[in-house]
């Protein structure tokens, strides 16, 4: 029996490695030792199917057709893992000593109550979260990587069960070369690659399958969609959308996030007029001051402008801001409220996780007369002054 169950099972990993969303649909269920795991509804990056102590988690990172481009087996100790491809990752569960190479990837695995597990960060400087910084000041994680390239020497020393790192879904671009000659599993997170903020932080779901903390996770996201969806209808109650943008200039362009974005659908949600709604790029567009002017000089709102605090902060790099009206209307909010000693934002570490709590700062901004509704305060939005 444990004979055929791999092998289908390995089977059906060599046709989901070829295969796209809709063909690995059609495998798992002409195998029923697999089961898909049908709660991962919002997230179209991943998909997880699962035997008694097997997991697979499938990557689809081709933008164009969603192939699967990496796959993932998790065993746990009974299981008998033989004869398997090349091109599966295979990690023994749960991990116990794990490389999170993002402050969000490390918060997911906080939220998840297994901070202990973390060994190692790639920047502390990016952190906010009080407990990782003790466990950095005391040596019981390390950095790996202040820039772009990982100490792999370090790395290797550490020898960590996985890495979690920053991927764009291409398999012979995301893991460095010298790296997988270390034949330490490295997990490729997509998770920037999502279309909705739900389906960003869905990828909670992911990181817990490496971990074991199935239910945790999804147990955290049911609040999360909930609280959500809620807040969601609150803002469709009011008949007024006000125009909005976002960022600034850096260099040469301005990036405004593209209408298919999850940015996009954060605002629309928030019950605002985003001004580059009906763009079609779901990543960042490059524009010239020249063309945000044109659009954007008479917008009622301005979000997200780097670090800045201060409308002096904002001139100080373009004194050209002036002539929007969300600047001399004093309409420009960005997501410092609680920031580090280097400026980095909690909204980066646990916004992705907690969308809810990001729609809820947009809809206190844009609707303020509905703040009887809202059941709290800024969580990580404050005012330009």
């Amino acid at each position: 029996m444990r004979f055929n169950f791999l092998k289908y099972i390995f089977a059906a990993s060599f046709l989901f490695l070829y295969g796209c969303d809709q063909q690995t649909e059609k495998v798992i269920d002409q195998l029923p030792v697999l089961q898909k795991d049908t709660s991962i509804k919002h997230a179209k990056r991943f998909a997880i199917s699962y035997n008694k102590g097997v997991t697979f988690i499938y990557l689809f990172g081709n933008k164009d057709n969603f192939d699967t481009t990496a796959i993932y087996l998790i065993y746990k100790n009974d299981a008998d893992i033989k004869n398997i491809s090349n091109s599966i990752t295979v990690i023994k569960s749960p991990c116990k000593k794990i490389a999170a190479l993002s402050s969000i990837y490390v918060n997911m695995f906080s939220e998840l109550g297994l901070i202990e597990k973390v060994a190692a960060i790639d920047n502390v400087d990016y952190v906010n979260n009080k407990e990782i910084l003790s466990r950095c000041e005391t040596k019981k994680i390390i950095e790996l990587s202040r820039g772009i390239e990982l100490d792999l020497e370090q790395t290797i020393a550490l020898n960590p069960d996985i890495i979690f790192t920053f991927g764009m879904g291409d398999p012979k671009k995301d893991v460095n070369p010298k790296l997988l000659q270390t034949k330490i599993p490295v997990a490729i997170s997509l998770d920037h690659k999502e279309e909705t903020p739900l389906a960003r932080a869905e990828w909670i779901k992911f990181f817990a399958a490496f971990v074991d903390k199935k239910e945790m996770a999804d147990s955290i996201f049911k609040v999360v969609e909930k609280n959500y969806n809620e807040l969601k209808a609150i803002a469709e109650r009011t008949e007024a959308r006000p125009s909005v943008f976002n960022d600034i200039k850096y260099s040469d362009s301005w990036y405004m996030p593209g209408g298919k974005s999850y940015v996009a659908q954060l605002l629309h949600d928030a019950g605002t007029n985003y001004l580059w709604k009906d763009d079609e790029n779901y990543g960042s567009i490059p524009l010239s001051f020249e063309q945000v002017y044109a659009k954007a000089k008479e917008a009622e709102f301005w979000l997200n402008v780097s670090t800045l605090k201060t409308k002096k902060d904002l001139l100080s790099f373009d004194s050209r801001y002036a002539e929007f009206t969300a600047f001399k209307k004093g309409n420009v909010f960005n997501n410092t409220k609680h920031t580090n000693v280097h400026g980095y934002s909690t909204y980066w570490e646990t916004g992705m996780i907690y969308p809810d709590r990001i729609l809820s700062d947009l809809i206190l901004i844009f609707h303020p007369e509905l703040k009887s509704q809202i059941k709290n305060e800024m969580y990580y939005y404050e005012q330009l002054k």
